[in-house]
């Protein structure tokens, strides 16, 4: 098994890709009305975040280097 690293890292948040399995549909919804709801005197709590699926961490993906058409067509490939 690796070693254990730091996920908040600033090197690994730039390589890998965290998903914490959770939906936070509902407390974005919640932020959308929430200073309508503190303007008309309205306590509502924050919903939880349900966690929906496991916790992923994948790399990732880099995009693909393309040629320089000019660089192409001096060497004569286009």
């Amino acid at each position: 098994m690796g070693e254990m690293v730091d996920i908040n890292d600033e090197l690994v948040r730039s390589v890998v890709t965290v998903d914490d399995g959770r939906d936070y549909t509902a407390q974005l919804v919640w932020r959308m009305g929430n200073r309508r709801d503190m303007r008309n005197g309205v306590s509502v709590p924050i919903p939880p975040a349900p966690k929906v699926s496991a916790v992923r961490v994948e790399a990732k993906k880099k995009p693909r280097k393309r040629g320089y058409r000019v660089v192409q067509k001096a060497i004569g490939s286009v």
